[in-house]
């Protein structure tokens, strides 16, 4: 894409190296044109003998212009688009609420936002270098990814909308006003990619959250758009309908299906058409040169089923096909496992629609959980956590979907057990050892609360000790409260013992319905070793007959209790302590 004053009155395209001034391992296939006199967009081919370096772009018509645009070499054994899988444990951030490390760029010169604590919705300054300075802590703690909630420039006003009588503004990143820039707020481009190597040098991966459905009524395309059907233009609907179910319902009405993928999601976020070739093609550009720029190791993609199918499959197989090793994930806010299935790549689906999207995010999880140890549920519930797994013959790959508790758009899951630590520890341990990869949400290390009831800025707090003149330091033990060093420690604990655990990365599932006490039991295991999960939701002591396990425990003699280090001997039966676990490991 290119833009200027009545561009697309260029006739050609000339390229030419500083050196040489010719035009060497570069092809020019097509200039196109829209309806918009300021845009063209240039087809290249890029042969394998190209050099790199800065190249001359002129454009020859009525009259000329040109400008100049650098070409990088690919970087030999460089450590980037690695990918994620069961053996990480991702942590979900949101830049401007984990830790202010520049407050010089609290404020930028031509934004129209700066930052105001004051105010929960609006932005409260967080950075690049307020997170690389935490990326020591996240090690700590036993974190082996990042996703951090989009990075891209959201130059929006200081409040643009409402959420149940709350004001609120763009801290969040997913109104996007220029998508090859950061938010300047965070740093630069290069600070980004300085974080992004910091974090492998630890032997942490970080996962870039990116947004084909919408961007901020604020992007420069708006002022001057690019080609007319560039963003879905429907005076039917106000916004979406939120029902993503719609997008792969074998009865969905036209009127349903447009209301879901033509319709802004929220009034100041705009919606894009993917069907328009051009931006498509932009769309996947845009993540290829991400990913080779800044060495990312997966995307995140948001809204999934709310943009337009063919597109989303197309960027997933280009994305997949140039990078290997690569891991995309996508969003599909659907609490049933057909639904979200549906989207994952292998999934046979009846209409024939192949996605190519590697993992999906696994919502059905999260809501099973927390119907089974949310404040008020009986004990029996924890039959959720069994029928929601029974349903894993749905997806073509459970093991790569990511499983959680909680995330940036959910009540905190402290909040949902009632801030019972039993309970929470309880679905941390569960999420540690389900299959899948495991995403925790910033802060449930601490403790963290927060009701959505009471506004998005509610579940979205600053991480306490991130700002210079913080009350405490949570980042630190002695800036922790009891609480919440008893369960930083589980945390760290349980989160270090997965890192080395293979039969977790690795092996198979094997669970026992729940028995008439509510005792529910979750195995993983190998041909030689196993985890065994008992979970007991009563407020009652229970013994568990081991005789159950008899398929898995012919030849133990003992085994490990992971949370005390200790060995002891296999009995016939294994106590369990009120709203408590047991956690084993054995041979088999």
């Amino acid at each position: 894409m290119v833009y200027g004053k009545n561009i697309a009155n260029t006739d050609a395209v000339k390229i030419s190296d500083s050196e040489s001034n010719e035009m060497n391992g570069i092809k020019v296939t097509a200039i196109k044109k829209t309806n918009n006199k300021n845009y063209i967009f240039i087809d290249l081919v890029l042969e394998i003998n190209l050099k790199p370096g800065v190249y001359t772009f002129s454009l020859i018509g009525e009259s000329k212009t040109s400008f100049d645009y650098q070409f990088y070499g690919q970087t030999h054994n460089r450590n980037y688009a690695n990918g994620f899988d069961a053996s990480d444990v991702i942590y979900l951030l949101m830049p401007d609420r984990f830790s202010n490390g520049d407050m010089s760029n609290d404020r930028v010169d031509g934004m129209l936002s700066g930052t105001n604590r004051s105010v929960p919705g609006e932005r409260h300054g967080g950075d690049f270098i307020g997170i690389k300075n935490k990326l020591h802590y996240l090690y700590d703690l036993g974190i082996t990814g990042i996703w951090m909630t989009p990075v891209f420039e959201n130059d929006m006003p200081t409040s643009y909308g409402e959420y149940d009588g709350q004001s609120y503004g763009a801290y969040h990143g997913y109104a996007a006003t220029d998508l090859y820039r950061v938010d300047r707020r965070f740093g630069t481009n290069e600070d980004y990619k300085e974080l992004i190597e910091l974090s492998h040098e630890l032997g942490i991966k970080v996962i870039m959250d990116f947004i084909h459905n919408h961007v901020g009524d604020h992007h420069w395309w708006l002022a001057d758009l690019p080609d007319s059907g560039w963003f879905n233009e429907n005076n039917n609907f106000r916004t979406t309908n939120y029902e993503t179910v719609v997008a792969n319902d074998p009865y969905a009405s036209k009127y349903d299906l447009e209301q879901l993928t033509s319709a802004p999601f929220v009034q100041a976020m705009p919606d894009l058409n993917q069907r328009h070739p051009l931006l498509s093609r932009y769309l996947i550009q845009h993540s290829l040169w991400w990913i080779e720029y800044s060495g990312i190791d997966g995307i995140r993609m948001d809204t999934y089923p709310y943009a337009f199918k063919d597109h989303m499959a197309e960027w997933a197989k280009t994305v997949m096909n140039e990078f290997s090793d690569f891991k995309i994930v996508g969003e599909i806010w659907a609490n049933y496992p057909p639904t979200v299935a549906y989207w994952q790549n292998g999934f046979l689906s009846p209409d024939g629609y192949k996605s190519n999207l590697p993992s999906v995010i696994d919502f059905p999880f999260s809501k099973a959980v927390s119907s089974a140890l949310g404040k008020g549920s009986h004990a029996r519930e924890i039959r959720k956590v069994y029928y929601t797994f029974a349903q894993d013959f749905i997806y073509p790959m459970p093991m790569d979907n990511v499983i959680f508790l909680d995330n940036h758009d959910t009540n905190r899951f402290f909040t949902t057990v009632g801030e019972d630590i039993r309970k929470y520890k309880l679905g941390m341990v569960l999420l540690m050892v389900s299959r899948g990869v495991p995403q925790m949400y910033y802060g449930a290390e601490i403790n963290l609360f927060g009701d959505r009831s009471n506004g998005d800025a509610d579940i979205r707090k600053d991480f306490p000790g991130g700002w210079l003149g913080d009350q405490r330091n949570a980042f630190t033990e002695t800036g922790r409260t009891k609480d919440e060093n008893e369960i930083w420690n589980f945390c760290s604990s349980l989160l270090k013992w997965r890192k080395n655990n293979s039969t977790i990365h690795q092996g198979k599932t094997k669970q026992f319905v729940p028995t008439s006490q509510h005792t529910y039991t979750l195995v993983r295991y190998t041909e030689t070793e196993a985890v065994c999960l008992l979970i007991n939701p009563t407020e009652e002591i229970v013994k568990v007959d081991t005789d159950r396990f008899v398929e898995l425990i012919k030849n133990v003699k003992d085994y490990k209790d992971v949370m005390d280090g200790k060995s002891k001997k296999w009995k016939k039966t294994i106590t369990i302590d009120p709203v408590g676990f047991r956690l084993i490991e054995f041979r088999i």
